[in-house]
Formats: structure tokens, C-alpha cells, sequence
């Protein structure tokens, strides 16, 4: 409370904020990073999207905003119809993306919703730089490594003779998911792979068996001009296919990286808007980029945990030009715990008493928070239907 009290309550009640996403831990964090800060819930509105989303879910029934604020779509074909009915009160919002399809859309739209939204933009075509090879480009253009690829049709002849090797879908946007994420140790194998991936484009790419994981959370303004870049993930339960697990959060002085090419990077592809950046570290300590995801991060609300606001610090300097008076580092590392999808990754590891540990210790965790309790019991009542 004494935060927000350092700041004009007369701004933050001015701030009015749009945010996009599925109905998951990623658009819950980003509910409760505006909430906490003092952002009246009547002034956020929520568009869902996916399938089957009902309206008790894990995002409407958050202290931090209105229910009947809460709307939901099936696919991100009707986001710039919501944002054009959501601009007729006259009322300037701030969107926040929390998936590669909102952002993708929302980007591509900037020219048309510019007027009544203050959105995230690149200067680089942002369907483009959905695109793995295109940021491996940019990537390599400004120093940083990354892994041997290709990229391919399916279908369509092609030569690979680099193995392991670990197979992603193009654009994580079209039709594909972390289930076409699979990792080949031959041509043959390679081939059946690929023969049940849903994605028409695919990237192969070598696979760096890695020291280490980590991932770089943070907001970038002004095309880059400012970044903001307080600490880095580290995972500490892998979780196939994804980075969204048990983690530790560092800050950022921890950390030996090439932090200029990081910077130069997303000032080259002139990003304004929350990000998250994907390393991988070699066993002697190379570092390769994996990607950007231009939207708020999956695993973002342990940097709000552990002091720094990323998704209000972004509200409010698209309003009002300048930087709040709030943190911008943090001193102490915590744990982060996405709850339920760590306690499956626990049980498949057989580590199901370690889970209820970590759990009580965790600093942050993805659905459970004292402070905001009914996400957590709709996500307990969802996976019981899920198993029954």
C-alpha cells in the first residue's frame, strides 16, 4: 500500500487497461500485477480466448476485476471487433497480450487502434518476426549464438545430418503447440516426427545439451530506448516442452550474459511492450538464443513477487510518458511454483512429497494466492472434472 500512496492515486484511477489471453496462469498474473497496484477492477476488461471457456473460470473469479468485464472467443479473429466496442466509451486503454496470437493481431492492427489504445508495436513486420528464422537473424546480427537449423515444408524433400536434434513448429501462433515440440536422435526418427506434427512449417534445429536454462523477463520502452530487465529465471524441475516450471528467480547482476546483445536486439527489431527472451547454456558455458515471446511471459508474475511490477510499469508509462516511483531491481532470489502443471511433471518424476514441500515454500505460485484464493479452488474444481 505505502507503493501506491507514493504516486498520484489521482493517475493510477486514470490508468484503464485491456488484457488478452487465454484463460490460464499467464492472464491471471497479469490481473493481479495491475490489481495489487492499486488498478480499480472496473477499469480492466479481459477478452479470453479459446475453446469451451465458461463463465466461471480462473480469470472471473479474481478479486481483481468484474466478472461481467470478463468476455471470451474462441479464436483471436474477433479481437480487433472487441477492442473497437471496448474504444466507444471514449476511454483510452493500455492492451496487454498475454499469447502469441493476441499480440500477433494486435500488432498487426496498430495502425487502426492506435487512436483509442496505447498498444505494444515492432518495426520489424510482426508476423515476420513470429517467425523462429527470422529472429535467429536478427539474433546472429547482433552476436549472440544460436543452434544450427533449418527450416522446412512439409512434404517436401530436405538434408539434416545433424543429431540429436529437436524439431519446433515455425510459428508457435499457427496450429501448432508444444506438443510438436519433439527431439530426434536419427533420420528415421526425424521422419515419423515429423509425420504426425500438425505444424505445415517446421524448424529443425540442433540440440545444445545444455548446463542451464534461463530465461530473461522484461519490458522494453520506446523501441528499446528503455529496458527494463530486473532478474532471470532458472529452472529447477524441467517440464517437457515448456519453461513453464519450478524455477528459482535471480537478480539480474547474477547473471553473466552479453547483456548489449540482448539490448541491441530488441532495439534492432524496435519492440515496446513486455517481453521474455529464452537462453539455453552449453556445457561450456555458451550461450544461445532460443527466442523472443513479445507479450507478457507464462512464468512473469514470480518479477512481480519478487519486487518489480513489469505489467503496471508498462501501463503507465504508455499513459503518462514517464516511469513510476517503484522498484525496478529486487535484491533477494525467490521460488516461483506454477502449481498444478509442476505437480504433474512431479508425479511423472515421482517426486510427489517433494511438490507438497516446494509447494508450502514457494515466495510466488501461478493459481494459489492467499490474497486472491478463488482461482485457486475454480483450477482444483477444473481438474477434477479433467480426471473424472
Amino acid at each position: 500500500m505505502e507503493l501506491i500512496m507514493d504516486m498520484d492515486k489521482n493517475k493510477i484511477d486514470c490508468i484503464h487497461v485491456a488484457v488478452i489471453g487465454g484463460a490460464h496462469h499467464n492472464t491471471l498474473g497479469v490481473i493481479r500485477s495491475l490489481g495489487e497496484q492499486g488498478i480499480k477492477k472496473e477499469n480492466i476488461h479481459v477478452l479470453l480466448i479459446g475453446d469451451h471457456i465458461t463463465n466461471r473460470n480462473i480469470i472471473s473469479t479474481s478479486k481483481y476485476v468484474l466478472a461481467r468485464n470478463v468476455s471470451h472467443n474462441e479464436s483471436c479473429e474477433k479481437i480487433v471487433m472487441w477492442l473497437r466496442k471496448l474504444a466507444e466509451d471514449g476511454k483510452k486503454r493500455v492492451v496487454v497480450c498475454c499469447s502469441d496470437g493476441a499480440s500477433e493481431v494486435v500488432i498487426s492492427n496498430k495502425q487502426e487502434l492506435s487512436d483509442n489504445f496505447y498498444l505494444p508495436s515492432s518495426k520489424i513486420d510482426i508476423s515476420q518476426l513470429m517467425e523462429k528464422n527470422v529472429q535467429d537473424a536478427v539474433a546472429i546480427s547482433c552476436g549472440l549464438h544460436v543452434p544450427q537449423s533449418i527450416v522446412i515444408t512439409q512434404g517436401n524433400d530436405f538434408k539434416w545430418n545433424r543429431f540429436p536434434c529437436i524439431t519446433k513448429p515455425l510459428k508457435s501462433v499457427i496450429g501448432a503447440g508444444k506438443c510438436d515440440i519433439c527431439i530426434a536422435s536419427s533420420y528415421s526418427e526425424l521422419e515419423s516426427i515429423l509425420g504426425k506434427i500438425e505444424a505445415k512449417e517446421v524448424q529443425i534445429q540442433e540440440f545444445i545439451l545444455k548446463k542451464m536454462e534461463f530465461q530473461l523477463i522484461g519490458c522494453s520502452l520506446d523501441g528499446g530506448e528503455t529496458i527494463i530487465i530486473p532478474g532471470y529465471t532458472r529452472i529447477l524441475r524441467q517440464p517437457r516442452n515448456t519453461n513453464t516450471g519450478y524455477l528459482e528467480y535471480s537478480p539480474i547482476e547474477g547473471l553473466d550474459y552479453d547483456s548489449e546483445a540482448v539490448h541491441e536486439f530488441i532495439r534492432k527489431i524496435g519492440y515496446s511492450g513486455l517481453f521474455s527472451v529464452e537462453f539455453i547454456r552449453d556445457e561450456n558455458n555458451k550461450d544461445y538464443f532460443l527466442e523472443i515471446n513479445m507479450r507478457n511471459d507464462g512464468n512473469a508474475y514470480c518479477v512481480k513477487s519478487a519486487g518489480v511490477n513489469l505489467p503496471f510499469i508498462w501501463c503507465y508509462y504508455s499513459l503518462f510518458g514517464q516511469l513510476p516511483k517503484l522498484p525496478m531491481t529486487f535484491s533477494n532470489s525467490i521460488r516461483f511454483i506454477p502449481d498444478f502443471n509442476d505437480l504433474k511433471v512431479a508425479l511423472s518424476q515421482k517426486k510427489t512429497l517433494e511438490w507438497f514441500a516446494d509447494f508450502a515454500k514457494a515466495d510466488s505460485h501461478s493459481i494459489f494466492n492467499s490474497r486472491d484464493i478463488g482461482p485457486f479452488f475454480i483450477e482444483i474444481e477444473n481438474q477434477i472434472k479433467r480426471h473424472i
